[in-house]
């Protein structure tokens, strides 16, 4: 079997998020420096992946779909790269953020701490280590 390319990658989102922020700039620079609360509702086959959930805190996957994926030098710390900020502005926007949950139900989980923008596709989820 021929190994695949790195240019056949691709995810299908397990469900997306509410939020009240809208545009990038109401986005705290990390969910943990904010007490936003937001909503991680799951599409329907990913619902059972949830079952039995019981940490405190939950690692969110998330694809910053509005991020400017040409910059590569930080405009916010001069002289550094982008690779070395939590920027989601970065040519693949692949983002994390701890979140901690308040509730979790059969359709998603409530949480607290997010940044991620209304409508943001989640790629996963992971019990922090």
């Amino acid at each position: 079997m021929p190994e695949p390319s790195l240019m056949d990658i691709t995810y299908d989102p397990i469900g997306s998020v509410s939020s009240q922020l809208i545009e990038p700039e109401d986005a705290p620079r990390q969910g943990s420096l904010e007490s936003i609360r937001g909503r991680i509702d799951l599409h329907e086959p990913y619902r059972i992946g949830i079952k039995g959930y019981d940490a405190d805190d939950i690692i969110v996957i998330w694809h910053a779909h509005l991020a400017d994926r040409t910059i590569l030098e930080s405009d916010r710390f001069s002289g550094r790269g982008i690779f070395t900020t939590r920027s989601q502005d970065r040519p693949n926007p692949i983002c994390l953020t701890r979140c901690h949950v308040l509730e979790v139900d059969e359709a998603g989980l409530e949480v607290e701490g997010i940044d991620m923008l209304d409508e943001t596709p989640v790629i996963d989820l992971k019990p922090p280590l």
